[in-house]
Order: structure tokens, then sequence, then C-alpha cells
């Protein structure tokens, strides 16, 4: 008894609808806004970085009460050596947005179930994961920085706020991300070799 292969019986209706073109149709608000949602998130990073660090006594309020003490008044010098410190952890915040306007750039261009599109998804993780990594230590430098007239022990110092909850959740929804790219990744490599493999009896 002859068998007929299962693909003849889905529709070209069907298949139409989930062409790269009509699917780029229907997520082009989603990508828009996406865009603009990762712009916008390191903008307001920044700019809240900078209404902080342009208010020393709020700054000295807001170190002095996780260290439970009372910090006094910030030289000139430590505020501008402290905002250059997380400035610079702001800079792979700002490429965790690039690599976002990226990927949904390449998405409103068609390039979705790509080796590329796999690529950025998996540069968000990493850039998150850096932007992570990059905080935490631009916090003890900017937090060793502004106490160094305090007196207060070195281990308090370093070690006050070392890790917080916040930093945990960015480093599990980064590898997250960075899971999904490598598996994205995957499925696209064997959805190119497959053509080749059918070709063989």
């Amino acid at each position: 008894m002859p068998t007929v292969p299962w693909p003849t019986f889905v529709s070209t209706e069907i298949a139409d609808s989930h062409s790269p073109a009509v699917l780029r149709t229907k997520i082009a608000w989603l990508c828009h806004l996406a865009r603009a949602a990762a712009v916008g998130w390191a903008a307001w990073m920044l700019i809240a970085m900078v209404r902080v660090w342009a208010d020393p006594a709020r700054t000295a309020n807001i170190v002095g009460h996780y260290l439970n003490a009372d910090l006094g008044v910030f030289s000139s010098s430590q505020i501008a050596l402290g905002f250059a410190a997380f400035v610079a952890a702001w800079i792979p915040i700002a490429a965790v947005a690039y690599c976002i306007w990226q990927l949904f750039g390449g998405y409103l261009r068609g390039r979705i179930f790509t080796g590329d599109a796999a690529a950025w998804v998996q540069r968000i993780g990493i850039a998150g994961l850096t932007a992570v990594a990059v905080s935490i230590v631009a916090r003890r430098i900017g937090w060793l920085i502004l106490t160094s007239h305090s007196g207060l022990p070195f281990g308090t110092r370093l070690f006050t706020q070392f890790v917080v909850p916040n930093d945990l959740l960015e480093v599990l929804f980064s590898l997250f991300v960075l899971a999904v790219g490598h598996v994205f990744k995957v499925a696209v490599q064997i959805a190119d070799d497959t053509p080749a493999s059918c070709d063989h009896p």
C-alpha cells in the first residue's frame, strides 16, 4: 500500500500565513515598540543616574542609608570620580539596548528565522551578563570613593550591598535570553541542514 508523505496535506494558505513577509507584518508594531522601549530604558537609566549624582546631598543620604552611617559632605573630586564609575557601568546597558534595537530591526527587514537573528539574541544575553558584572564592580568602586573619608572599616565599605537581589534577577534573565538564543541558533542550523539531508534516500 503506497504511503503519501504528510507534508502534502499542508495547504498553501497555511504555509503562506507563516511566511516571513506575513509574520513581519503581524509583528511590526511589536518591533517598533521594543526598539522604542530599549532606547527609552537606556536614556532613562542615564538621566536617573545624572539626577542622583547632580545632588551630592541626596547621594550621601542614599549611600549612608545602606551603610547606616552619616557620610557628611562629599568633595567635588569624590562626586566626579564616583559619577565616572557609574557612567562606565552605563555603557553595557547601552550595549543591551543597541542589541535589542538591531534584533528587532532585523525582524522588520524580514530577518526572523535566521542565524544572524539568533546571534543578536545571544548578544543581548551576553551584554546583559556583562552589564550586571560591570554594575557590581562600578558600585564597589563608587562606594569606596565616596566613603574614603568616612573612617568605616574597609570590609564594611567593600561588602555592604555587594550583590543585591536585583543583580541575581538580571543574571537569571540574561542567562535565559542567552539560552533562547542558543536554542534558536541550533534550530536554524538544523533547518538549514534538513533540505540537504532530504535529497538522499
